[in-house]
């Protein structure tokens, strides 16, 4: 009868054994340590968040962490969203923190273990998928792939800039340890261990209890309940717990888990919310109301939905292979598995990715892995933080009646290709674990189209990026100003910031010139004064630098207004000609209107003064089509009200904004834009001395538009 092999290495001392397996994988401890080294490093000596948003979540753990100094603590005194566990460990975090002397930033310590605890999260989570990847493609002297999963997922980038600010490294560590548990122990313990894992990560997050979907792959009937009974058990005990010492609070906090409304997917996004998600309420109050909104979707029937096509695919893939089955289709529905619950949670945080990105890795340590990888880390920086800390559109209604652009849009564009790139890796998933593979590219090849598309909208980010800075900016009257301004005469400032806010918001940027720059300098303003060429000179009201004094000294610059917050010299030539002039004394200096129509249309007028006015006129903007029918029309006291015709001098340009909502429905192009001045009192309109522009009925044709821009 045949005799079994025995590899010589087992022949050799423990410790030998253990120095031979040791240099077998001697690439990976190198890698290991520089995986470490480098996640501890970007903890200890980045700013968490960067530059976009410091913190993230962190500095809101830190906050609820540091109610203990009053002797508050979460499920006894407050409630809290998260599980016991972590909140739990934020305040152990908090406590150890404290213990030492305060830096200049307080919240230093405390960010400074909790990254720690993560990479230490982090590490364990690349053992096992060093260990998974073994199990998958062979030990790593027969091949190189269980490297290339480790270097690939090491090298990128998402997960350590969600290191500092996030806790999500900690709930992915439970759900490889149970994956690794069930696929490399023997059959009873390792369900028996996975569970238990499994159950320490739904008291830090739920999210690691479905990897429990998997059990039926790996035993058969019955057995299969094994992994459940210890994760049930470790949830009772620590809600039990949580309960003893605050039942009212443990209640408002599984409250908060059930009735907390979604964010930032197209669930969220059809019931018409866009802003930032967040749980809302009082954590002292047992009765919060969490919710952000009234959600119009069935939601429950939405995650029956996906709850159904998950069993679905489940039988699908025990009806393919009995149990045990290969290690490749357990690994393959796990990531399956966390894709549709990705799909079908109704909220969505940029940590979230981390449940999918080590799948990604281990079943495509290829061009195909790294590519859904990628897509989606850039997915998710597109969105936060880049879309909800640069663009919008958390803007207050006084902000966004100004704003000229729609950045709601861009947020579905986010979010419906973040979806469709989830539903696509979702069905190669599906592929792998069974489904006949007949067209393997198509999801690559979709993918791809999601890259280019990405690519294609970065113009339309960039205008609404600057869209959402000349809104908000104080500088916004003096950039629109020059816009509306037809020559191109320089605009020399002595203030560097002055210079570099307002150069990207102008139509012409290089109009902009920096004077100064050292003490004592003025150049080049003595150039332009000798060469008498017309230019403007803009200053801060408190400026008193040297180049200041020697503009409000000279004959050059005899004329100087007040432009919103800021000082406008005109220098070199007479002040610009106003658009109209009206008999009451009052000019339109300049008007900016969009260069196409668009709905609503948004345009600022600039009044001045040329002598005191008695009579507190209103400004009518009415837009009309070929036919003569009125379309759009705003009639206000200037600037809203808060500038009155009286109250104008001739020292100040008032700045006067519009948001014409147009009905469009009958119209007949092309479309005029009419203003004027009338008395209320009596409907009579101011009458128009002179004008370079078209004009009847007192009133000024201030542009044409052929067609609404599309």
């Amino acid at each position: 009868m045949p005799t079994k092999s025995i590899s010589p290495t087992l022949l050799l001392p423990r410790w030998t054994q253990w120095s031979a397996w040791a240099q077998r994988h001697n690439d990976f401890w190198l890698l290991l340590a520089t995986f470490v080294s480098f996640r501890l490093g970007s903890v200890w000596f980045f700013r968490p968040g960067g530059y976009f948003r410091d913190y993230s979540d962190l500095i809101f753990y830190q906050t609820r962490a540091s109610w203990r100094e009053f002797g508050f603590l979460p499920y006894r005194e407050y409630w809290s969203e998260y599980p016991p566990l972590f909140a739990w460990f934020s305040v152990w975090i908090d406590t150890l923190a404290s213990q030492f002397a305060l830096w200049e930033d307080e919240r230093l310590w405390y960010a400074l273990f909790f990254g720690t605890a993560m990479v230490a999260a982090e590490t364990v989570t690349v053992l096992c998928l060093y260990r998974l990847a073994c199990l998958l493609y062979g030990a790593a002297a027969e091949t190189q792939r269980p490297l290339r999963v480790v270097w690939l997922y090491a090298g990128l980038f998402l997960p350590v800039y969600l290191l500092g600010g996030w806790y999500d490294a900690l709930p992915v560590m439970t759900i490889f340890a149970a994956l690794t548990a069930l696929l490399t122990l023997r059959p009873t313990s390792g369900l028996l261990l996975a569970g238990l894992v499994a159950g320490i990560g739904a008291v830090l997050k739920l999210v690691p209890l479905a990897i429990l979907a998997v059990t039926p792959l790996v035993a058969r009937r019955w057995h299969a309940l094994l992994a459940l009974f210890p994760a049930l058990l470790v949830v009772v005990a620590i809600y039990g717990l949580a309960w003893q010492n605050g039942p009212t609070m443990t209640l408002a906090s599984l409250h908060s888990l059930t009735e907390r409304t979604g964010w930032s997917t197209v669930y969220a996004l059809a019931d018409g919310f866009t802003r930032l998600g967040k749980v809302v309420g009082d954590p002292f109050d047992p009765n919060p109301t969490v919710g952000q909104y009234a959600v119009q979707l069935p939601q429950t029937l939405i995650w029956l939905g996906w709850l159904g096509l998950g069993v679905a695919l489940l039988q699908f893939a025990i009806r393919r292979q009995p149990a045990p089955q290969s290690p490749w289709r357990v690994v393959a529905f796990a990531a399956l598995t966390y894709t549709i619950l990705l799909l079908a949670y109704p909220a969505w945080n940029p940590q979230y990715a981390l449940y999918l990105l080590p799948f990604l890795l281990l079943l495509w340590p290829t061009a195909r892995g790294l590519l859904y990888a990628l897509l989606l880390s850039a997915l998710i920086l597109l969105e936060h933080p880049i879309y909800f800390n640069l663009i919008g559109p958390n803007y207050p209604p006084a902000i966004a009646a100004l704003l000229d652009a729609d950045p709601v849009r861009l947020l579905w564009q986010i979010v419906g290709l973040r979806t469709l790139l989830l539903a696509v890796i979702a069905v190669d998933l599906t592929w792998m674990i069974g489904w006949p593979p007949a067209r393997r590219w198509l999801p690559v090849g979709v993918a791809l189209v999601l890259f280019l598309a990405m690519v294609g909208g970065a113009p339309d980010f960039l205008q609404t990026y600057t869209a959402g800075r000349m809104a908000t900016t104080p500088l916004r009257p003096v950039a629109l100003y020059f816009n509306a301004d037809e020559t191109t005469s320089p605009i020399v400032t002595a203030d560097l910031t002055l210079a570099r806010t307002l150069r990207p918001l102008l139509a012409d940027p290089d109009r902009v010139v920096a004077a100064g720059g050292r003490p004592d300098r003025v150049d080049p303003l003595p150039e332009l004064l000798v060469g008498a060429h017309p230019f403007f000179y803009l200053s801060a009201p408190a400026s008193r630098g040297p180049v200041d004094l020697l503009v409000e000294s000279s004959d050059a610059c005899p004329r100087r207004i007040t432009l919103g917050d800021f000082h406008l010299w005109i220098c070199g030539a007479p002040s610009p000609p106003p658009q109209i002039h009206f008999a009451a004394g009052a000019e339109l200096a300049a008007a900016y209107l969009p260069d196409s129509l668009q709905n609503p249309l948004k345009l600022t007028l600039f009044w001045q003064a040329t002598a005191p006015i008695p009579t507190d006129y209103t400004v009518f903007v009415h837009v009309v089509d070929a036919a003569g029918r009125l379309v759009g029309q705003w009639d206000q006291v200037p600037g809203h009200g808060s500038a009155p015709t009286s109250s104008w001098t001739s020292q100040q340009i008032v700045v006067d904004d519009y948001h014409i909502d147009l009905a469009l429905a009958d119209a007949q192009y092309p479309l005029r834009v009419l203003t004027g001045l009338y008395d209320p009192a009596n409907g009579t309109r101011v009458p128009i001395l002179s004008t370079d522009l078209p004009s009847a009925d007192q009133a000024v044709e201030l542009r044409q538009y052929p067609g609404i821009a599309r």
